[in-house]
C-alpha cells in the first residue's frame, strides 16, 4: 500500500512538471507544435548541452523545457530553463549576454541577435532559435517571446539589490550573479558583480547580502583570516588575496562588500564606492 502511494505521488509530481511546461509554451499562429524532446533536470542536462551544463548547474538549474514550433520546412526551436530564483535565472542570462547586443523589451531584458532570441523573467531563462534567417522567422520568433514572457508570472524586473550599485563608471549589461566559489574561494557563495572604469581603472565590486548577518560574518571573517573583528562594524581591510591580487572589503550588518582589481595605493577610490554602497 505505502509503494502504491509513492506511484501516485511521483506520478502526480511528474504531471504537474509536465502540464506547466506545456501551459509556458503558446501557440503560434501558422506554426504546429512539437513537443518530441524529454523534460531535462540536473541529472541529464549534460546529454542536451554538455559541457555548458555546468555552468547551469552551478547556478541552481531546476528543469528545461523544450518545444519546436513547425511551419513547412520552417522551424523555431524554444527552450525555457528554469532556476530557483529570479537571481540565479538572471545568473544566467547575464553570463551569456554581451554588452554589444541589441536588446529588447522582452522580459525583464532580452536580446535579438542573428537566428536567436534570449530573455529572462523571473527564475526563467529563455532561448528561442532558428536555422532560417528570413526577416519573417525573425518576427515569428519576436511574437513568440512575447507570448511566452507575457505567460510568465512573477517579476519583471532586475533583482533589486543591483540598484545598490553606483552609476558612476559602471559598465552597463555586464553585471552578474554567481552563486558559487566566488573569487575563487568555496565559502563565498551568493554576490552580484559589477564591473567598473574610472579614470583609466578597471576593477570589480562584489555584493553579499543577507537577511541573516550571520551569513555575511561567517563570509567575511573567512576572508579577513586573523584581521577579521566582529566588533567593527563596519569592519574594513585591504590585503593581498593569493586568488586575486589586492582585495578591499567592508561588512556592515548583512552586507558584505568585496572590491577586486584595486592596488593599495587606490584605496581612496575602493573606500569611495564601498561607502556609497553601505550608505543606500
Amino acid at each position: 500500500m505505502v509503494g502504491k502511494h509513492i506511484l501516485t505521488i511521483a506520478f502526480v509530481a511528474l504531471s504537474v512538471t509536465g502540464l506547466k511546461g506545456q501551459q509556458l509554451f503558446p501557440e503560434l499562429k501558422g506554426y504546429r507544435i512539437s513537443d518530441d524532446y524529454p523534460v531535462y533536470t540536473p541529472d541529464d542536462l549534460w546529454n542536451y548541452i554538455n559541457g555548458a551544463a555546468d555552468a547551469y548547474l552551478m547556478l541552481g538549474f531546476i528543469d528545461l523545457n523544450i518545444r519546436e514550433y513547425v511551419k513547412g520546412k520552417k522551424s523555431i526551436k524554444a527552450e525555457i530553463y528554469r532556476f530557483g530564483d529570479d537571481a540565479r535565472a538572471f545568473g544566467m542570462y547575464s553570463m551569456e549576454r554581451s554588452p554589444g547586443y541589441a536588446f529588447i523589451q522582452v522580459g525583464v531584458q532580452g536580446y535579438n541577435e542573428e537566428g536567436a532570441v534570449h530573455f529572462y523573467k523571473d527564475r526563467y531563462y529563455v532561448k528561442i532559435m532558428s536555422h532560417a534567417s528570413s526577416k519573417k522567422v525573425n518576427e515569428s520568433m519576436l511574437e513568440l517571446a512575447r507570448l511566452i514572457a507575457s505567460g510568465i508570472g512573477g517579476r519583471n524586473e532586475f533583482p533589486s539589490l543591483l540598484e545598490l550599485f553606483p552609476a558612476e563608471g559602471l559598465l552597463k549589461n555586464q553585471e552578474t550573479y554567481l552563486l558559487e566559489s566566488v573569487l575563487g574561494h568555496e565559502f563565498l557563495r551568493g554576490a552580484f558583480r559589477a564591473s567598473y572604469e574610472v579614470d583609466g581603472d578597471r576593477f570589480d565590486i562584489y555584493l553579499f547580502s543577507s537577511d541573516d548577518p550571520a551569513v555575511t560574518i561567517a563570509m567575511a571573517a573567512a576572508l579577513a583570516g586573523d584581521a577579521w573583528s566582529e566588533e567593527e562594524d563596519p569592519f574594513k581591510y585591504a590585503f593581498e588575496d593569493g586568488f586575486n591580487g589586492v582585495i578591499h572589503m567592508a561588512r556592515k550588518g548583512g552586507r558584505l562588500i568585496v572590491v577586486s582589481g584595486l592596488s593599495i595605493e587606490k584605496t581612496p577610490l575602493a573606500e569611495r564606492y564601498i561607502e556609497r554602497m553601505l550608505s543606500r
